[in-house]
């Protein structure tokens, strides 16, 4: 009996033994797992012993976007149209302001500047670059005299200027 005994308590013996193993297991992945995030995420946040902080960018960029311009083209051989869409994108919404103040100037000088451009200069993304860093210093000049635009800098509060639509046809 003692032989039936010890061979009946072996499988149950086995049995807890696995279960405990496995449940040991589980415990020992999850905890390592739970610290192994709280390391990565107390490293994504904060700066690595000896590198200096990068100063955080806290500018939002404000976008104001205008009407869509549609002119013809300076070239003499062919009827050109450019369809065109400006955002600006400004530091502020006092610059944002300034620009609703000023934008009758603004829409004139734009479609000035829009009418003595050729088809061929507009083409590349050279052209289009170019036109993009005169567009910026054209709308910048009107806020040079703007009493609700903040004008200590040098940029006058206009970062860029960006296409939403450029259509030459």
């Amino acid at each position: 009996m003692s032989k039936a005994a010890a061979t009946e308590g072996a499988p149950a013996s086995k049995k807890k033994s696995k279960l405990l193993i496995i449940i040991l297991g589980s415990v020992l992945l999850l905890g390592g797992a739970g610290a192994g995030a709280v390391v990565f995420l107390k490293k994504s946040h904060a700066p690595a012993h000896g590198a200096a902080a990068k100063p955080v960018d806290k500018h939002v960029p404000i976008f104001a976007p205008l009407d869509n311009f549609t002119v013809n083209l300076n070239d003499p051989q062919r009827e050109h149209y450019l369809q065109i869409g400006l955002t600006y994108e400004v530091t502020g919404t006092d610059v944002a302001d300034a620009i609703k103040v000023q934008m009758p100037l603004i829409r004139s000088k734009i479609l000035l500047l829009l009418t003595s451009k050729t088809a061929d200069e507009l083409a590349s993304p050279q052209g289009k670059a170019k036109l993009a860093g005169e567009l910026v210093a054209l709308v910048r000049a009107p806020l040079a005299n703007s009493p609700t635009a903040s004008t200590q800098t040098e940029d006058r509060g206009v970062a860029d200027v960006h296409f939403s639509s450029f259509i030459i046809q």
